[in-house]
Formats: structure tokens, C-alpha cells, sequence
């Protein structure tokens, strides 16, 4: 039997807007424009800590909402 696409690795409709709750509101609390660098790190950010198994609203929001993600260096 052929695997569902979210046993392939996809996320779900509900872990996306998860995702995006928090995405909108660590880019509220940080007045990061949503297409700045700083949002598209914060959207890495997230998408990695779920990938790691952090699924969890608060503790995600925890994890990105309050805290300045430094600067890559070039």
C-alpha cells in the first residue's frame, strides 16, 4: 500500500498553520517584515525545530518569539 503523503514527510494541514501562527507573531513581536532576512531565518528557524520534533505551539513561540536570532556573519 502506498504511503499517505504526510508519512512521507509533509507536514499537515494543522502543523502548518501552527507553523504560521507562530511565524506571524515572532515576526509581530520582532517587527520583522514577513519577506525580510530576519523572517525567512525565523521560518528556517521553526521548520527545523519541528523537523526535530518540537510540535508543540507555546514552546515554539518560546523558541523563536523571544529571542533576536544574531546575525550570520559573511
Amino acid at each position: 500500500m502506498p504511503k499517505s503523503i504526510y508519512d512521507r514527510g509533509l507536514l499537515k494541514p494543522a502543523e502548518v498553520a501552527t507553523l504560521q501562527r507562530v511565524f506571524d507573531e515572532a515576526c509581530r513581536r520582532r517587527e520583522a517584515h514577513p519577506e525580510s532576512a530576519e523572517a525567512r531565518e525565523i521560518a528556517l528557524t521553526l521548520l527545523a525545530l519541528h523537523n526535530a520534533g518540537m510540535a508543540d505551539e507555546d514552546m515554539l513561540m518560546e523558541a523563536v518569539g523571544f529571542r533576536r536570532l544574531e546575525p550570520k556573519s559573511a
